[in-house]
């Protein structure tokens, strides 16, 4: 049985941090395993060495996320950030996608929490000019009917660059975001656009890695 593997920060977020990953693991079948303070220099190797399929990671006022996403940069599996007091209801599903071609990794993941949660899809569409984003929307979507799940596209306000950000400040219960594919001097200096995602978030942000080698999230 693979694990959600829970990031044993000592922050008040720890107890829905446990809540949410038991939760998912009741679902969709898996256990849950606490990572140590001493594991996570080397999150990713802990990841692969247990077969995790999820991480789960808990966010208060006083938690730095950059040191977090330092950590998890590596990982081939989906890793979920929740605040202290947010359930895992996951009936409604924000899925932003964008321009670039590795959003079509969020397919998978969207359609694996959709069927066990049987959840709504709401795909954010960006306000861009090409056809990039169109593409990806229909690869998506294309993946979601072989699933027989639904789902809606709405034009959002922002191009790819903010559809994300808008896409997380919706009243869904959980958004898909992709992680930064490399950090330009913009990104050392101001932070990559998934920490101010992850800053502004009112609901749980599930992030995915831009690599061609990730885990699916069940088999």
């Amino acid at each position: 049985m693979r694990p959600v593997a829970v990031i044993s920060i000592e922050n008040d977020a720890l107890p829905t941090v446990r809540q949410v990953a038991a939760t998912i693991a009741n679902v969709m079948g898996f256990s849950v395993e606490e990572v140590g303070q001493d594991d996570l220099p080397l999150l990713d190797e802990w990841v692969e060495c247990h077969d995790a399929a999820l991480v789960v990671i808990g966010l208060d006022v006083k938690t730095k996320i950059q040191p977090i996403l330092d950590k998890t940069r590596g990982l081939r599996v989906p890793y979920l950030f929740v605040r202290i007091g947010q359930s895992f209801a996951c009936k409604h599903i924000a899925l932003p996608v964008t321009r670039f071609l590795e959003d079509r990794e969020k397919g998978p993941y969207c359609g694996s929490f959709a069927r066990n949660f049987h959840s709504r899809i709401t795909i954010f569409k960006p306000k861009d000019y090409g056809s990039a984003a169109e593409k990806n929307i229909e690869s998506i979507g294309n993946l979601l009917a072989t699933q027989d799940l639904k789902f809606d596209v709405v034009a959002g306000k922002k191009d790819s660059s903010g559809i994300e950000l808008e896409a997380v400040a919706s009243d869904c219960d959980l958004c898909i975001i992709g992680a930064s594919r490399d950090y330009g001097l913009d990104d050392i200096v101001f932070g990559p656009k998934e920490r101010k995602i992850l800053k502004y978030a009112k609901i749980p942000v599930l992030v995915i890695n831009p690599r061609g080698d990730l885990y699916p999230l069940c088999d």
